[in-house]
């Protein structure tokens, strides 16, 4: 007789001892077919190979359009950008006079006339521009020119020509050509086939362009991918979705708005309704009772057994609402973002600082593709103002590698007198330091904007013979242990939060 077990197993297509299984060491649920679920199937390829130009292409146009009518989604890619785009350039080769002059350098080409060939934009909105790009397209790229400037493209700009309207791409190796970047054998980019928008809406073929030439920034997640392909498309759906429940919940709640009123009153056997006892058109019938809900205010004179109630149709529905509050948790996810930074009254102060610790800990390595695209491009520029004479290295600087940069990404301030008191006590306990501190809160550099500002004002305050105090009043335990109460919205109960 089959034991409650194996029927359960039946009624689900469970196989708990992979009886009818032949792969040793037990089955695998998420690629052996049961019947439970439907497993995929086909080849594995590239990653290039399953999404091609035209599909590339449809996540252009719908995570443009997501973003361009969707407040979250909007705000989601700006959120990102705000912590992840944002770098400040600092030299760091010892010698003070050279730093200086190069940071001058960069600061006069970080200039939209003189960083972008069109002068539109400067260094960092193009970076962020480009953060923008390889969110919503998947990649960008920069063309490098001989006047030290760059060509900003969008990543939807390159593309493999079309076999039809191939006048001027000339020959290229169709099997080693991946959405418009022709490779080596090795996978190395040999040349990117570049194309600009016409006023129909279309891309005409402009030219290849070297891959020397040409920086690209982009989502990687294997190790083959040619083209950057970003992880904000997981989300596009959640988004859609959302976006259309919204629209649906509002008309609805619209509909609801058009039924004012209901009243009930005894039948009699005139009809329904009592009678005003007034006959005020003369047929010799009087009255019922008449209401008008205009703009001011009115009174319903109401006789015993008799009652009048609004109808309230509680749109959107609170099932609605957390379900719709769930699928934008999971679409911010698509960019590690926390729901705490949607919603700032969920959760209370120790658990969004958590969100926000294990956040800022998945920025690194974005930051790290923004300051690698700041460094190629960086090198670049100063190689070009080497050899043109304007910048001269010093002696003791022998080859390029001895010009040392780097970029910092901009800093999170404190929100609370205890960030402050923690940044201290590292401090003391030499396990950071003042330089460190002021990049992660601030984003620049402790001795150019901090110490050096310091020196200034105490030598004016000396120079000038007045008297400045910069002491603080002492903590009080009470106001500290008020601040750790927090309050959870969800039950509206007072969480006391143990500091020790």
């Amino acid at each position: 007789m089959a034991t409650l077990r194996q029927k359960i197993g039946s009624m689900f297509s469970i196989d708990w001892n992979n009886e009818g299984g032949t792969v040793s060491g037990g089955g695998v649920d998420a690629v052996d077919q049961t019947g439970k679920r439907r497993v995929a199937s086909g080849q594995v390829r590239s990653l290039d190979d399953e999404i091609p130009d035209r599909k590339r292409k449809k996540v252009a146009i719908t995570s443009r359009n997501v973003a361009r009518n969707f407040e979250t989604a909007a705000w989601m890619i700006r959120k990102h950008l705000d912590f992840v785009a944002l770098h400040s350039f600092k030299m760091s080769t010892g010698i003070e006079s050279f730093d200086r002059d190069v940071e001058g350098f960069v600061e006069w080409w970080s200039r939209p006339e003189n960083f972008t060939v069109d002068g539109r934009h400067s260094m960092q909105k193009s970076i962020r521009l480009a953060e923008l790009g390889r969110c919503s397209v998947g990649d960008h790229f920069f063309m490098k020119l001989g006047s030290g400037r760059v060509q900003s493209l969008e990543g939807d700009r390159v593309k493999t020509p079309d076999s039809y309207r191939r006048s001027g791409a000339g020959d290229f190796d169709k099997e080693r050509t991946f959405n418009g970047v022709e490779t080596t054998a090795d996978g190395r980019p040999k040349r990117y086939a570049i194309h600009g928008r016409n006023r129909g809406g279309g891309l005409d073929f402009s030219k290849w362009a070297q891959a020397r030439n040409v920086i690209s920034h982009g989502f990687f997640d294997r190790v083959d991918q040619i083209r950057g392909f970003s992880p904000v498309v997981a989300s596009l759906n959640r988004f859609q979705d959302t976006y259309e429940g919204f629209d649906y919940a509002h008309a609805r709640a619209k509909v609801a708005q058009l039924f004012g009123i209901v009243f009930t009153r005894d039948v009699e056997e005139q009809g329904f309704g009592k009678r005003t006892g007034e006959d005020t058109s003369g047929d010799g019938t009087n009255d019922r009772y008449s209401t008008s809900l205009g703009t001011k205010n009115w009174l319903l004179d109401m006789n015993p057994g008799e009652d009048a109630k609004f109808l309230e149709n509680k749109t959107p529905a609170p099932e609605f609402q957390a379900f719709s509050a769930m699928m934008i948790k999971v679409a911010l996810k698509s960019l590690d973002l926390p729901y705490s930074f949607f919603d700032e009254a969920v959760g209370n102060f120790f658990g969004n600082k958590a969100a926000l610790t294990l956040y800022l800990q998945s920025c690194r390595d974005k930051r790290s593709d923004v300051q690698q695209l700041l460094r190629r491009l960086t090198l670049w520029r100063l190689r070009l103002a080497i050899e043109d004479g304007d910048i001269v290295l010093p002696r003791s600087v022998e080859t390029f590698d001895d010009v040392k940069f780097k970029y910092i990404p901009a800093g999170v301030p404190w929100f609370d007198p205890r960030d402050v008191r923690g940044d201290v006590d590292a401090i003391k306990g030499a396990l950071t330091t003042r330089t460190e501190v002021r990049a992660a809160r601030f984003g620049d550099d402790w001795e150019e904007n901090v110490a050096k500002q310091l020196a200034k004002e105490e030598k004016i305050i000396e120079e000038l013979g007045i008297s400045v105090t910069m002491e603080t009043p002492p903590v009080d335990p009470n106001e500290e242990r008020d601040i750790e109460k927090e309050t959870d919205p969800r039950s509206k109960s007072v969480v006391d939060v143990d500091p020790d």
